[in-house]
């Protein structure tokens, strides 16, 4: 199978590849979204040593499983490390035989999978791995490590953010974001799906870019029909997904279900002290929970530039965890069906116009390439007023003395602008200007799924995108 996307993570890998010296390679991001697919359709061919670590599996389990791989690679030893140390040290005598496997440049490829299970509770993994590394990694010049990980919170601390033996040492770092949405195109016509553009769009604001899920769509049944297959019919594949989702990648922690589940009640986000003070936790395991969503990219923190204080205000931004905290963590019965919700006419839109406002968040780069900004140095984020009675999707400001207002409207027909409508955009706009007194010029953006119909109350409409600009 192809690789859809990924060419500038590729060129990454691959110009380490071709590298001069040794290179340690941290490759992470959330469940689900290709890291194991990406690297080992790059180097299967090539690898000198692979190993994965066993989820919930205790030290003796990994060292166990460590060893298995060990004697793969040509090691004689018939003994189960005893330590870490031993196993790295019996490690490094594989990869200096002669009969070792080299890539096209001669590096010796390392892929160490699901870096973080290996490092059990009170094991040496760490301090044994930094020591290998520091010993023979910084000494030889053809080693080539992958470390790869879906715990992103615990990557970034004691990988990325190490103060130890592993500080500044990683050479190369990748996030794997989600499928954009001509990502997505691509990898469905690949499977010959034959969807429209519009429902790949609504495939995108339910699973949330995602190419394992994707994976998983039965490409001659609609949108509708699988969803109801996979997540919403009783003992679904992806059902209780979502737990699954924040266990992986976060630690097994109450704080988070009940962050996510207070922000996915808020449209526009909410302030990060209001979030915290409607909640019965304490001030650090809030602050250290909400640190861990907004690396894992579950959720937004932006500072109020123009609120007293700087407040800082959080939204929940992840389309697939949205769905579940609308519909599945609701108390629905479990022979519910998409179309059921979709009879739930206020539940159901609100959902829609969440769901696409963040989609037009994740492609920001899409809107400003559609704007001609792409070159301009930019800050976005969802604007409420002090009363809360107005509220603003996209706020773009821009460095050239610009903000682009962008109101998001997703609807099955062309949008229609009344004369009462009109009047309440210019109202946000002079509510932005009161507040904020800011001197750039604004313009108002309309962000429309079907454009909009006619031109009746457009003349302070500066520019109009459609679906199509989110897929460039």
């Amino acid at each position: 199978m192809a690789i859809i996307g990924r060419k500038d993570d590729i060129r990454e890998l691959e110009r380490c590849e071709r590298s001069q010296k040794s290179e340690l390679i941290c490759v992470y991001g959330r469940r689900r979204v290709g890291k194991t697919f990406l690297i080992e359709q790059t180097f299967a061919n090539y690898f000198a040593f692979r190993a994965t670590g066993v989820e919930s599996g205790n030290t003796r389990t990994q060292l166990k499983s460590f060893h298995q791989r060990l004697i793969e690679a040509g090691d004689p030893t018939k003994r189960i490390p005893q330590n870490w140390f031993e196993a790295f040290s019996r490690l490094e005598k594989v990869l200096e035989s002669d009969n070792i496997r080299l890539s096209i440049h001669g590096k010796k490829i390392v892929f160490l999978d699901e870096f973080p299970w290996f490092a059990t509770a009170r094991s040496d993994f760490l301090e044994a791995f930094g020591e290998f590394w520091n010993r023979c990694g910084t000494v030889s010049r053809n080693y080539m490590f992958i470390i790869c990980g879906s715990a992103t919170s615990w990557i970034i601390k004691n990988v990325l953010e190490d103060t130890g033996s592993l500080y500044d040492r990683v050479t190369c770092q990748m996030f794997l974001r989600p499928f954009t949405l001509r990502e997505t195109e691509l990898f469905m016509i690949d499977k010959g799906f034959g969807w429209s553009r519009r429902q790949i769009v609504e495939s995108q604001m339910v699973f949330g870019g995602l190419p394992y899920f994707f994976d998983l769509l039965n490409p001659n049944e609609s949108l509708t029909w699988n969803i109801d297959m996979l997540i919403l019919r009783s003992h679904a594949l992806l059902r209780n997904e979502s737990k699954k989702l924040l266990e992986a990648t976060l630690k097994k922690s109450p704080a988070y279900n009940e962050i996510m589940e207070c922000l996915s009640a808020h449209y526009y986000g909410m302030l990060k002290q209001e979030c915290f003070e409607s909640l019965n936790i304490s001030q650090g395991t809030f602050s250290r929970a909400v640190d861990d969503l907004v690396k894992c990219g579950y959720v937004h923190e932006s500072v109020d530039t123009y609120t007293k204080g700087h407040p800082l205000r959080l939204q929940l931004v992840d389309p697939f965890l949205l769905f579940h905290y609308y519909f599945l963590s609701k108390g629905f019965s479990e022979n519910i069906k998409f179309e059921d919700f979709k009879n739930d006419t206020g539940r159901y839109m609100n959902w829609r116009g969440h769901a696409f406002e963040i989609l037009c968040m994740y492609h920001i780069d899409s809107i400003k390439n559609a704007l001609g900004i792409s070159g301009v140095k930019t800050n976005e984020y969802a604007w409420v007023s002090q009363n809360k009675k107005s509220q603003i999707d996209i706020i773009i400001e821009r460095d050239d003395g610009i903000i682009d207002i962008c109101e998001n409207k997703y609807t099955d027909t062309p949008f229609s602008i009344s004369e009462s409508y009109e009047r309440d955009l210019l109202k946000k706009m002079d509510t932005y200007r009161e507040e904020t007194n800011s001197r750039k010029a604004l313009k108002l953006v309309m962000i429309c799924a079907e454009g909009i119909d006619g031109i009746a109350h457009t003349e302070h409409i500066s520019r109009t995108l459609t679906l199509d600009d989110l897929f460039n």
